[in-house]
C-alpha cells in the first residue's frame, strides 16, 4: 500500500534516456514509487531512437510531464547555452504549474539554470526540496575553462547566487566526502547535507576473471573538458613500452581530438570507438584489465564520477588521476583497489602506468576482488536506494 506522499522527481534526463544522469534519475524514481506517489518533471528524449515526445505519459505507475524541445548539441558551447536556457525555462513553467504547495521535490543539478530558477519560488510553493548534486557550481565552470578567475566579478555574481540557491534547499546531497566539505565551505553547516554515493550494478554487471595476456586499460564514460584527457594523451604518447592497449569509449567535446591526436601520432594500441550504448557495458568492462579515471587538477570536491561504480561491479583495479584526498583517492586507499596519481603530475602519471604494466598478475587479481567485493557490500543498489527512501522516511 502507497504511502500518502506525493514525490516529485525534476530532472532533464530520464527515461528512456540510459546515460549516467537519466539512468540514476529513473531508477531512484522508481525506487519512490514503490512507496509514494512520484511525479517527473523532465526534457525531451535526447539520445534514445526518437519516439514521439508525448508531454504525459506514464513508467510503472510514474506519471512523466515531459518539457518537449528540438534538443541542442552539448558539445557546441553557443548551442548549449541556448538550449539549455530553452529547456530550463520550459520545465521551470512545468514546475509551476504541475507541482502543487507543500510537495516533496527531489531535484538534480541538471540543468543548472532551472535548479537556480526554481530556487526563487521555493518559499512561496513551500516546497520542500532536495538536491542531488551532479555538479558543483559555480567552481567546476573554472576547472571548465568556462570563467577565468576566482577574483573576477562575474565569478563572485555566481558564488552569490548560487549559495543563495543552494540555502533554500532542506537538504543538500552530495557524492562524496570531499564535495561536503566543501559545502560546508560554501554555505556553513545550517543546511542538511548528506553522502549518499552512486550505485554499481552488480546484478547486470559481471565479475569474469580473464587471463592477463597483455593489461588493456579502459577510459569510459565523459570526452568532457574537466577529465584531463589532453594530459592523459600525452603521457600515453611518451611511454615507450607498448606492451599494453589503451580503449576509450564515450562521447562529449573532446570526441574529435582524441581520434585526431591517436591518428597524429600513430597509436596504434590506442583505440576511441566512441559511444556504445549500456547494453554492450558487460561486455566492454569485461574485457578490460584497469579502469581508468582522470580529472583535471582543481576537480577537489566538485563531483565523483559514476563510472567508478560499475568498474567496481566488473572488479576491476582503478587507476586515478586527480586530486589527492578526493573521495576515489581516499577510496583506493581504504580498499585496496589500485592505483593514484596527481592530475598535473606528468611524470607521476607515467611512472604509475609503467608500474601498473609491470604489475604481477596475482596483484591484479587481488585487487579486482577487493573491487567486487567493495562493489557488492558497500556501493549495491540495494544499499544506496535504502538510504535515498530514508530521507523521505522522516
Amino acid at each position: 500500500m502507497k504511502l500518502k506522499k506525493d514525490i516529485w522527481v525534476v530532472s532533464e534526463l530520464f527515461y528512456p534516456e540510459t546515460i549516467s544522469t537519466g539512468y540514476i534519475l529513473t531508477e531512484i524514481a522508481k525506487s519512490l514509487a514503490e512507496k509514494y506517489e512520484v511525479n517527473v518533471i523532465t526534457g525531451p528524449k535526447y539520445y534514445e531512437p526518437k519516439r514521439e515526445n508525448l508531454e504525459y505519459e506514464n513508467l510503472e505507475n510514474i506519471k512523466i510531464h515531459r518539457a518537449n524541445s528540438n534538443g541542442y548539441n552539448k558539445n557546441i558551447l553557443f548551442s548549449r547555452l541556448i538550449g539549455h536556457f530553452i529547456i530550463s525555462f520550459k520545465m521551470l513553467l512545468l514546475m509551476l504549474k504541475k507541482i502543487p504547495q507543500n510537495c516533496e521535490v527531489f531535484i538534480v543539478t541538471n540543468p543548472v539554470l532551472l535548479f537556480v530558477l526554481s530556487s526563487f519560488f521555493i518559499q512561496r510553493k513551500k516546497w520542500k526540496v532536495k538536491l542531488l548534486v551532479h555538479d558543483v557550481y559555480p567552481e567546476n565552470l573554472l576547472v571548465g575553462g568556462v570563467l577565468n578567475s576566482k577574483s573576477s566579478f562575474v565569478f563572485s555574481f555566481f558564488q552569490y547566487i548560487f549559495k543563495k540557491a543552494f540555502l533554500k534547499m532542506e537538504t543538500i546531497i552530495v557524492l562524496g566526502r570531499d564535495m561536503k566539505i566543501l559545502f560546508e565551505r560554501k554555505i556553513g553547516f545550517e543546511k542538511r547535507i548528506e553522502i549518499i554515493e552512486n550505485w554499481a550494478d552488480i546484478n547486470n554487471i559481471n565479475y569474469i576473471e580473464n587471463k592477463i595476456k597483455k593489461k588493456k586499460f579502459l577510459f569510459a564514460g565523459n570526452f568532457g573538458r574537466v577529465q584531463g584527457i589532453e594530459i592523459l594523451l600525452n603521457v600515453i604518447n611518451k611511454i615507450k613500452n607498448k606492451d599494453f592497449e589503451f580503449l576509450f569509449i564515450g562521447n562529449g567535446a573532446l570526441d574529435s581530438y582524441i581520434k585526431n591526436y591517436i591518428q597524429n601520432n600513430k597509436l596504434s594500441h590506442v583505440k576511441n570507438v566512441g559511444w556504445l550504448p549500456r547494453s554492450s557495458q558487460n561486455k566492454f568492462l569485461s574485457q578490460s584489465t584497469i579502469g581508468v579515471i582522470s580529472l583535471k587538477d582543481g576537480m577537489y570536491g566538485l563531483g565523483v564520477p559514476s563510472k567508478l561504480y560499475n568498474l567496481l561491479a566488473a572488479g576491476k583495479p582503478i587507476f586515478y588521476i586527480g586530486d589527492e584526498n578526493s573521495e576515489i583517492h581516499l577510496v583506493i586507499k581504504e580498499y585496496k583497489i589500485g592505483w593514484f596519481s596527481k592530475a598535473n603530475d606528468q611524470v607521476m602519471i607515467k611512472n604509475t602506468f609503467l608500474k601498473i604494466i609491470n604489475t604481477d598478475e596475482n596483484i591484479i587479481r587481488d585487487y579486482s576482488l577487493n573491487s567486487r567485493k567493495l562493489a557488492e557490500n558497500v556501493y549495491s543498489k540495494k544499499h544506496i536506494l535504502k538510504k535515498i527512501n530514508k530521507l523521505f522516511d522522516s
